[in-house]
């Protein structure tokens, strides 16, 4: 190593003495822990790093030698951790106004985690809900790279116990599936839809602002659940599985527990530097890293041989994962473990902003996502009086635009006005293409179309629009932000909400039918090739049919194909 510096790089007096005195054996000790980017990243510095300045040298020089390349070390950066009175503070905090950083680490104590547990390791969930159908992603460990993998398939019709029996014989159902024998299963996407003594217990250990639809959250204004976001889900894992690079749906915040027993490795970049990114692979490989959200996985080395910013999180065993808004990661499992996550909106201008942005992206190439944007911001525009005057003009302005192109889309189909009929305001999603319905829709039958999707249907003209909100009334809304509720706009809300008026309207409980296939948008699953998993249990022979692909990357919006059918299962196992 001494030679290679020496004759490679440009070294000061200091860094020579630095060499010469422990530099083989400092590091040495960094690659048997497992090189500098782990070891840096930590949330304490080993003993032997924090003398004399080896970070600094290391950073810029050694690692050169650790890469066999030139490299730049200063882009590599550490979560935020929280220390034991900041997070004292965080548990009496109201809101996530304290969030500053784009990842960070809440540490829960390990007799508090092991409370939470009760509910969340292997044997409790085979025994409380070991009948749950999942996703199972079949994976190729060790992929590195932009480009979509195309090893990844989806393998329906298993379930929660059988994933767990897997866990402690995988070589025996590698077999018996005809699977390669490194290849690996990822229970995705386990939804705790109607799990309520799990979610209630968790929420107990939980700050108030980090709960699932916590107090001002902005999630607590959607009027339907979805799994993912305002309704927790869980992630079994097993050594060497991934999540794919995404963002959270519409650049919104996260939150993750790892309850063990292995940790996770989270690589990040700041959303500040995310077009940076993608304009660098799109320059490199010719792809997209957000129309293959979900689909890729890349190692640090990249982004020290470019520059780029990134950071580097182990998350321990007992460690919250909170991401701020807009940040793109991906994440991989070291071993065993179960991961719960959700979705937040800290009611502050970045956030707001960032979704902002991220709907725009949305639109321009043509991508998906499960949070009804329109909507909601239409609810926080009329409830949410503590935001900026700056975030207030800018939501009222996109909303103008969002009634304008509504209205213009009437125009063209120009139904009789005595068939506008104002009704259903739970109405989010179209049935058909799965865009947002914001304004006008068509009904029948329990199917819900937007105006595009309307334009194509025969006798179109003749056809009953159906309208969430009248339009005078929204225009007068348009003209200066209200300063009371509505019952015009305000609705039955899945969360604690602001709106006075909550209380009288009817518990929020409309579900999209559509709703299992969208969340496939997260891990991209809607794209994978797909293997049945029959089995024979001779305890049970029902027959039973499974529901739609539904894959999250915590980030979950991905294209979705509409020529996949639903796949029905002839036996129960």
């Amino acid at each position: 190593m001494q030679k290679y510096l020496l004759d490679n790089l440009p070294l000061s007096l200091q860094e020579r003495n630095l060499l010469y005195a422990n530099g083989q054996q400092v590091y040495d000790q960094v690659i048997r822990d497992g090189g500098f980017v782990k070891v840096y990243c930590q949330r304490e510095l080993p003993a032997y790093l924090k003398e004399d300045d080896w970070v600094s040298f290391y950073q810029s020089k050694v690692i050169v030698y650790e890469y066999k390349s030139m490299v730049d070390g200063s882009c590599i950066g550490k979560p935020y951790y929280y220390n034991y009175s900041e997070m004292l503070k965080i548990y009496e905090e109201k809101s996530l106004s304290w969030l500053k950083h784009q990842i960070s680490i809440l540490t829960i104590d390990l007799k508090a985690l092991e409370m939470i547990n009760v509910f969340f390791n292997f044997e409790a969930l085979k025994q409380n809900h070991g009948n749950q159908n999942t996703d199972i992603r079949v994976q190729q460990p060790g992929y590195d790279s932009f480009l979509p993998c195309k090893i990844n398939q989806q393998l329906e019709g298993m379930k929660i116990m059988d994933y767990i029996d897997y866990l402690n014989d995988p070589s025996k159902f590698i077999r018996k599936e005809g699977l390669q024998a490194d290849q690996r299963l990822f229970a995705v996407n386990v939804n705790m839809q109607g799990w309520d003594k799990e979610i209630n217990h968790l929420k107990q250990f939980l700050p108030k602002c980090l709960r699932p639809q916590g107090d001002n959250d902005g999630l607590s204004y959607l009027r339907q659940e979805i799994d993912g976001v305002n309704i927790p889900q869980i992630y079994i894992k097993t050594d060497g599985v991934w999540t794919g690079g995404h963002q959270e749906n519409l650049s919104v915040n996260a939150i993750n527990i790892n309850h063990g027993p292995a940790d996770c490795v989270w690589i990040t970049v700041d959303n500040e530097h995310v077009q940076r990114l993608r304009q660098k692979v799109i320059e490199l490989y010719d792809t997209d890293i957000f129309k293959n959200e979900g689909l890729w996985f890349k190692e640090p080395e990249f982004f020290l041989k470019n520059g780029i910013p990134f950071r580097y999180t182990l998350q321990k065993k007992g460690d919250v994962v909170i991401l701020g808004a807009g940040c793109l990661h991906w994440v991989k499992s070291l071993g065993q473990t179960i991961n719960t996550a959700w979705n937040q909106v800290a009611l502050d201008d970045m956030t707001l902003e960032a979704m902002s942005e991220r709907h725009k992206l949305n639109k321009e190439i043509n991508y998906r996502t499960v949070i009804p944007y329109k909507n909601l911001m239409l609810d926080l525009y009329i409830h949410e009086k503590s935001l900026s005057q700056t975030t207030i003009e800018r939501i009222q302005l996109e909303l103008q635009n969002f009634f304008d192109q509504e209205n213009r889309k009437l125009h063209i189909i120009d139904p009789p006005s005595s068939q506008l009929v104002e009704c259903c305001k739970e109405v989010q999603l179209c049935s058909k293409c799965e865009h947002e319905i914001f304004l006008y829709f068509y009904h029948d039958n329990e199917e819900y179309l937007c105006l595009d999707c309307v334009q194509n249907k025969q006798n179109h003209k003749s056809l009953p629009i159906s309208m969430k909100y009248r339009y005078h009334c929204f225009y007068f809304l348009l003209q200066s932000q209200p300063t009371n509720c509505n019952q015009e706009f305000c609705c039955p809300y899945t969360g604690k909400t602001k709106c006075s008026i909550q209380q009288e309207l009817k518990p929020a409980q409309f579900k999209h039918k559509g709703q299992p296939k969208l969340n496939s948008m997260l891990h991209g699953t809607d794209k994978m090739k797909k293997k049945k998993f029959d089995r024979i249990d001779y305890e049970f022979d029902a027959k039973t049919s499974i529901y739609n692909d539904k894959q999250k990357t915590r980030g979950r919006k991905q294209s979705i194909d509409k020529q996949q059918s639903t796949i029905k299962r002839i036996r129960n196992y």
